[in-house]
């Protein structure tokens, strides 16, 4: 005879996916308005699907962790690695942005670490007023959320990602790619940051705004809103690439 005990807990788990299914069209339709027009929706939504019932399957309560903030969590990462695997970033904008990269290491070695923009252009040879295209050629669309790096905050909701673990002896996915020391870099690199480019990561990541959205709240337009937020993933991205060789 099956268990009682487990056959209740397989009717739960089913109704946390019907109850929680609405939350991947949401995170889905969020991404999806920061993707170009090729990516479907519905890639995303299947995707975020298997991350929810992976959510489930692996949801730890004793964490401290709320369901949806952990289901979130696993959904939002499960889209991501669908877009990784298929590799979708042009690779016009791969060179913009390496170049990107270069020009901002080249500067921080001449004692800028925040460029103006006309700083910037020169470094990339490129004349002022050809700067704010090519910014819009680089844009970039990070896989991974800087707020997830460590996402605690004032919120008693907040999730910070080491605590989401269903195994505590697993390796977390995050400390193995940045690290405790390059993670304290990068939120210092984020708090040195100039105030527009700090302002619209915020909103960005920790509001889940859009570029538009962004433009209305700030006053400015949503190519000026693309143009800040790549200067600032670009010098973060720098930013990081040295530590990282130089470790």
């Amino acid at each position: 005879m099956q268990n009682p005990y487990t056959k209740q807990t397989e009717i739960n788990k089913e109704e946390m996916v019907l109850q929680y299914a609405p939350s991947v069209k949401y995170i889905a339709g969020r991404l999806s308005a920061r993707l170009p027009s090729g990516i479907q929706v519905d890639d995303l939504i299947q995707a975020g699907m298997i991350g929810l019932l992976e959510a489930v399957d692996k949801f730890d309560p004793k964490k401290g962790v709320k369901f949806k903030t952990y289901a979130d969590f696993r959904v939002r990462g499960a889209m991501l690695d669908d877009l990784r695997s298929k590799d979708w970033i042009p690779r016009s904008v791969r060179d913009n942005g390496n170049k990107l990269e270069k020009a901002y290491i080249e500067l921080r070695s001449q004692d800028i670490d925040y460029p103006t923009d006309k700083q910037l252009a020169k470094q990339l040879e490129l004349k002022p007023k050809e700067l704010s295209g090519f910014l819009e050629k680089s844009r970039p669309i990070p896989l991974i959320s800087l707020e997830d790096v460590n996402a605690r905050g004032k919120d008693e909701d907040a999730l910070d990602i080491l605590e989401t673990l269903s195994n505590p002896d697993e390796t977390d996915p995050v400390e193995q790619l940045l690290g405790q020391e390059s993670k304290e870099l990068l939120i210092k690199a984020i708090d040195k940051l100039p105030e527009n480019e700090k302002m619209v990561l915020s909103l960005y990541y920790n509001e889940d705004l859009n570029l538009k959205e962004i433009g209305a709240v700030l006053g400015l337009t949503e190519s000026r809103v693309s143009q800040i937020r790549t200067k600032a993933i670009g010098m973060l991205r720098s930013y990081m690439k040295s530590y990282i060789e130089e470790t």
